[in-house]
């Protein structure tokens, strides 16, 4: 992701948004977005989801990897311009390949996440996440109005949802709204790793 401000620049023009419009919308400084286009600041994933959903575009379009995957499967406004009828289930079958999933993550940096599902034209968005030990995430997340499940495969993860602290393990698994406010860490000496189910896709 070494050309992420590019990227971001491309996407604001592509939606004649100017740099103050993106400030006020994403809530993040003129200054701090300017420095980030020019790619000397780098956004922390916290501030990258803002400037994502301020774009109403997906996470994971700012990825380099899979650069043949169609670039309209990663904007969420991309059904319904393409005429999609969005409000009908899916009638086809995918099947994601490991090596084909489309990943986030920074140079550097253990943590990631991959996209299991095929695109963003679907009810439901699956994500996989690989977490060092230690690692949190310091501003908590508010998505747009939804419904999050995630499901603990490996280490110990205390999440803060909403102001109220729940600790899960192995195994566990906890159901909750989307636009609740979040910030986890990763506990113990073990890497985490876990499942995460959105409806609607909003990563």
């Amino acid at each position: 992701m070494d050309d992420l401000g590019f990227r971001i620049r491309a996407e604001r023009k592509k939606r004649k948004m100017t740099l103050k419009e993106l400030a006020e919308k994403s809530s993040l400084s003129l200054s701090f977005l300017s420095e980030i286009e020019r790619n000397v600041s780098r956004p922390s994933l916290a501030s990258l989801r803002k400037i994502a959903q301020s774009l109403s575009i997906s996470l994971m379009s700012f990825n380099t990897s899979n650069a043949t995957q169609e670039k309209a499967s990663w904007d969420f406004s991309a059904a319904e311009d393409r005429g999609i009828q969005t409000d009908r289930y899916i009638t086809d079958v995918r099947v994601v390949r490991v090596d084909q999933r489309k990943r986030l993550g920074y140079p550097g940096n253990e943590s990631f996440y991959e996209l299991l599902t095929p695109d963003l034209n679907r009810k439901l968005q699956v994500l996989y996440s690989k977490a060092k030990p230690g690692e949190c995430n310091t501003t908590p997340v508010v998505d747009p109005p939804g419904e999050k499940f995630l499901y603990v495969l490996k280490g110990e993860w205390e999440y803060t949802i909403s102001g109220e602290k729940y600790y899960l393990n192995p195994g566990d698994s906890i159901y909750y709204p989307a636009s609740y406010p979040i910030s986890w860490r990763v506990l113990g000496k073990e890497p985490g790793e876990t499942i995460l189910v959105i409806t609607p896709p909003g990563f």
